[in-house]
């Protein structure tokens, strides 16, 4: 199995963050996937945002054109899936409950076959995580937590989903529990990545891959130590 780069938010080290020019960075750079963020906007546009507001306007309460009078470079979910949704495989996080049917279906109807099934999705929020595994049963779906421990393994298997996400530097403090989730049937895949120093280890691990702000960097390392 190939250790994913997952470019967070695009190339973010390299250009705004979940911009079009990040996302295209990020593909010249060599990612596997793009992790970006989805929220809706009070008159229901789905936007790729980290923040819960835009210089002060609240995302979920501000219209779609005043958001994007703040924010030149904001981009719609339906925007990226045109301009790269056939290109590019996505992992959409969750970034407010209840968007999960909406940006399945508009990934559904957007992308072709072969890249909706390689589409995954993630949140922090578990009930997210429960709700995206019951709309695509298929696909890959993980928690994003803090917690990397025998109980969330557990917690994540008996609930269906196919990834758990903890912090990198967890995964390689406690190294036995990878073997643990992967006899759960489950892939690993981990954020807060602080440096490409820390792709070795995970790598050997077996980590699924990794979501990183310098793709460039990420994928420099990998390939040294994969030829």
């Amino acid at each position: 199995m190939t250790f994913k780069i997952i470019a967070h938010r695009g190339a973010s080290v390299d250009a705004p963050d979940n911009s079009i020019e990040a996302f295209g960075l990020a593909i010249e750079q060599g990612a596997h996937l793009i992790e970006t963020d989805v929220q809706i906007t009070q008159d229901g546009v789905l936007i790729l945002e980290h923040d819960f507001d835009i210089a002060g306007h609240s995302v979920a309460n501000s219209r779609y054109a005043e958001l994007l009078a703040l924010k030149p470079h904001l981009v719609t979910l339906a925007q990226a899936l045109v301009a790269f949704g056939d290109t590019i495989s996505f992992c959409w996080e969750v970034k407010a409950n209840g968007t999960e049917t909406a940006l399945v279906r508009m990934v559904h109807d957007i992308t072709s076959p072969r890249m909706w099934e390689q589409t995954e999705y993630t949140s922090f929020y578990w009930g997210s995580a429960l709700k995206l595994r019951e709309l695509v049963p298929v696909h890959q779906v993980g928690w994003l937590t803090e917690d990397w421990s025998m109980s969330a393994i557990a917690k994540v298997q008996t609930a269906g989903l196919s990834q758990i996400c903890p912090p990198a530097q967890a995964v390689i403090d406690k190294p036995d529990l990878v073997g643990v989730a992967h006899q759960a049937g489950l892939n690993v895949r981990v954020w807060r990545m602080t440096s490409p120093d820390l792709i070795p280890p995970l790598v050997a691990l077996g980590v699924y891959g990794a979501t990183v702000d310098w793709t460039a960097k990420a994928y420099e390392t990998l390939n040294s130590i994969t030829g």
